[in-house]
């Protein structure tokens, strides 16, 4: 079988990578900035600056002690060594040892005023006058570190911030990694894949976003595989019964076979049942799924409300005789605009759920009332009831509770998923209350039609 690709490790180096590469540009465009910066003096206008200082080394050039003071208090002002120069030795300094004096080439630029010594870093130049002939060298000592040193920090900065990225880089990546390998399981045919992560964020929405999908899609499967083995255990008995039938007619045995056609009336009665709440409930699922604007397939008609539960009523008594059926009728009960088919077969349905779970001696009560503008109409039983769990699944498609399996009921689990379908589309609700051995009640009401 082919390998899917890993997405941990080039996902992981990917985001790693983008960073390590900004903080290079950031590094590169610090050590540029710095390497720029390094010849920029400390003072804005050194030239008048070492103007002034010859000037007032001309002033105390009869003073040597003075003078010794006044340079020594430069040094400590603005950190600039200072040598004074009379006739080509040193007449004054405040470091140790001076200044390199001028070449001769450099010593006959002082007619022009001060300079900057070419190929010395931040030294300037400037004739002090007097006799013999004496000048000023100026040369910063605060210099700026050098593109070794610079080259180092911004290293080991980045160096720092590459190791510090690591956690950031695994955050982010983690999470995708995880969502990643779920999606692959899942694809894969591992329906109990999840991506389970606890992120709060907007990585923690999407994964939660794809668990809740995946629990959805679990479920559906879940619940077709339940239908094909409802519907083959539904339609195994009466396909049976047919099939003896057929089988002592092929024998010529008349009698035996008559007392079979009863039986088959009735089985065809089922499979006759069972297919239509299958196409009603595509047909109506089928609808939900139109265009928002689309309406639901309904062949609308004003049906008395009365006549609606008073013959629901005679078919349940028709077909079950032995059960006892209570009528609680309003005084006035509305007219509905129904598709009358699709509501008598909602009826129908809660009527029968009532006699499956509910004991023969146990009367089934059926009420109607006007309620809020509206038909409400109920169903209750004094059956086994359905326990709080399964109470909340009740109209679940192809949902049959254990009490209900227990009890060794037929049936697929559409009759009331099927009701709740039929009621909502024509603008109505449906509920259910319900209790272990307290029995059923379920209510639905539909809009009444304009003018009742």
């Amino acid at each position: 079988m082919r390998r899917a690709r890993r997405l941990p490790s080039r996902l992981f180096w990917r985001v790693y990578l983008n960073g390590l590469l900004l903080l290079f540009l950031v590094g590169l465009a610090v050590f540029s900035a710095g390497a720029a910066l390094r010849h920029v003096p400390l003072i804005h206008r050194p030239e008048r600056f070492a103007a002034f200082a010859a000037a007032h080394v001309a002033d105390l050039r009869g003073e040597p002690a003075l003078l010794q003071r006044e340079i020594a208090r430069v040094h400590e002002t603005f950190g600039t060594a200072v040598t004074v120069y009379a006739g080509g030795a040193p007449l004054a300094s405040n470091v140790d040892p001076p200044l390199d004096p001028l070449d001769a080439r450099d010593e006959a630029r002082l007619a022009g005023g001060p300079f900057h010594v070419p190929g010395r870093h931040w030294t300037f130049a400037a004739p002090a006058g007097g006799q013999p002939p004496a000048y000023v060298l100026l040369a910063s000592h605060q210099a700026a570190p050098s593109l070794l040193r610079t080259a180092y920090l911004v290293g080991a900065a980045l160096l720092a911030l590459a190791l510090a990225s690591i956690p950031l880089a695994r955050a982010i990546a983690s999470p995708l990694e995880r969502l990643g390998r779920a999606v692959r399981a899942f694809g894969a045919g591992d329906l109990s894949a999840r991506a389970r992560l606890s992120d709060r964020g907007e990585m923690g929405e999407v994964a939660g976003a794809f668990d809740q999908m995946a629990d959805q899609i679990e479920a559906l499967l879940r619940t077709e595989k339940e239908l094909l083995a409802n519907v083959s255990h539904e339609l195994r008995t009466p396909l049976s019964r047919i099939r003896v039938a057929l089988d002592l007619a092929a024998e010529g045995d008349l009698e035996r076979s008559r007392r079979y056609l009863a039986e088959i009336g009735a089985d065809l009665d089922e499979l006759t049942g069972l297919v239509e709440d299958v196409l009603t409930t595509a047909r109506l699922d089928l609808a939900a799924g139109r265009d928002p604007g689309a309406s639901m397939p309904l062949r609308r008609e004003r049906v008395d409300g009365r006549e609606l539960v008073l013959r629901a009523a005679e078919r349940f008594r028709a077909a079950h005789p032995e059960r006892a059926l209570e009528l609680e009728l309003g005084v006035e009960l509305p007219a509905v605009e129904a598709d009358p088919g699709l509501l008598r077969r909602a009826l129908d349905n809660l009527l029968d759920n009532a006699r499956k779970y509910s004991d023969d001696g146990a009367p089934i009560v059926l009420a109607a009332r006007l309620e809020q503008g509206g038909l409400a109409v109920e169903v209750r039983d004094q059956g086994i009831g359905l326990d709080p769990e399964d109470l909340c699944q009740l109209f679940t498609p192809f949902f049959r509770s254990d009490r209900s399996r227990a009890r060794g009921t037929g049936g697929v689990g559409l009759g009331l998923a099927l009701s709740k379908r039929v009621v909502e589309a024509h603008g109505g609700r449906i509920a259910a209350v319900s209790a272990p051995g307290e029995g059923t009640r379920v209510t639905f009401s539909v809009p009444a039609a304009a003018g009742s």
